[in-house]
């Protein structure tokens, strides 16, 4: 990854700090980054996105060493745009927790940042590099080859007989010989057997898949996909994809495909479906959304609407928690999505809280 170069990153924003200030913000940001938590993490997305409810003491102390003059209210927008640059700092590191995160919280461009925009593509493109790496199979060396001393059983044969100090050398050299063939032997068979483990639990997942595909089937709910209307489809069968989704940690870069697969074996309605939030979560019955449970308590409402709008019609109940839906995310229940949109929203939603 390029080096980040502060006084670009600030002019693209229309920023003209001075030089000094520019350079006392390098070490902190190495500190942050070296450092970070998961929760400072979701604290960095959620400033990202406009969020004001946050407990930023952390970010702003750590820049305050460097500089004492350095205000979260004076410094707003450069304080968004620390956090941006950080955020892309970390996805450049290929920090899942930040790739989800900045993906899940654009809600399909529906929340658009005040600034650094283009982080939103740096973590769409970095989350498709890694769906396909998470997958790539590493080489499983199955020859398992040891280290012998060279001319240790020369040295051994030349030893004379009754030198019985020298024997007694040579005997702790053979030891140490064979604690270190034992080493070599054995760490070289864990690493052929670790891939191959994480190759066998990576097919175990992608057949499970197929499988949930080919049946057609709500694991979740235990009912046909056809029983659902197109757009509870889509809500169940992202929640479906997220529980098979179980040994990587951004999915298959069929993902896509897979849900739209599933919302295809919805049943048609005459006419036109709504494809407002509250309808298509209210058309959910009461003991369907109970099933529904899949809300981390952790997980900030505001990059995870869809599951925020479910867990509060599960507690509140249908049609009484869109008034508390807009507080949370900032977001009206009106919201509109196309199926496949709605899905893929949750989908992602659903591994994010699955890394918190």
């Amino acid at each position: 990854m390029a080096k980040i170069v502060f006084a670009d990153r600030y002019a693209a924003e229309g920023l003209a700090p001075s030089a000094e200030d520019i350079a006392a913000r390098e070490a902190p940001f190495a500190r942050i980054v070296e450092e970070i938590t998961d929760a400072h993490i979701l604290d960095l997305v959620s400033l990202y996105y406009g969020a004001t409810d946050l407990d930023l003491v952390w970010f702003r102390e750590e820049f305050a060493k460097e500089d004492t003059r350095f205000s979260l209210v004076n410094n707003e927008r450069e304080t968004r745009l620390l956090a941006a640059t950080i955020l892309e700092e970390l996805i450049g590191q290929e920090v899942h927790l930040s790739i989800l995160g900045v993906v899940a919280g654009s809600v399909g461009g529906h929340r658009v940042p005040a600034q650094s925009k283009n982080l939103i593509t740096v973590a769409l493109e970095a989350m498709g590099r890694q769906s396909v790496d998470e997958r790539k199979p590493a080489k499983a060396e199955v020859k398992i080859v040891s280290v012998p001393t060279p001319k240790l059983s020369e040295e051994l044969a030349a030893v004379p007989a009754n030198d019985w100090p020298a024997l007694i050398t040579m005997l702790g050299r053979i030891r140490n010989e064979a604690l270190t063939s034992t080493k070599t032997t054995a760490g070289q068979a864990t690493a052929a057997l670790t891939e191959l483990n994480r190759q066998i639990a990576l097919q175990r997942e992608e057949s499970q898949m197929l499988w949930w595909i080919v049946g057609g089937h709500s694991r979740t709910l235990e009912r046909s996909f056809g029983a659902f209307g197109i757009n509870q489809a889509a809500l169940v069968g992202a929640v479906d994809l997220g529980d098979l989704t179980s040994v990587t940690r951004l999915g298959p870069v069929a993902a896509l495909a897979l849900l739209e697969r599933v919302i295809g074996l919805a049943k048609r309605s005459k006419g036109t479906t709504p494809n407002d939030l509250a309808t298509t979560i209210d058309g959910l019955s009461r003991e369907d959304l109970q099933r529904l449970n899949i809300f981390p308590e952790d997980t900030p409402a505001r990059l995870a609407p869809i599951m925020t709008a479910i867990e509060l019609a599960r507690t509140i109940g249908h049609g009484a928690w869109h008034g508390r839906f807009f507080e949370l995310t900032g977001l009206q229940a009106t919201l509109k999505f196309e199926p496949t949109e709605l899905a893929v929203q949750l989908y992602r939603e659903h591994l994010l809280g699955q890394l918190i």
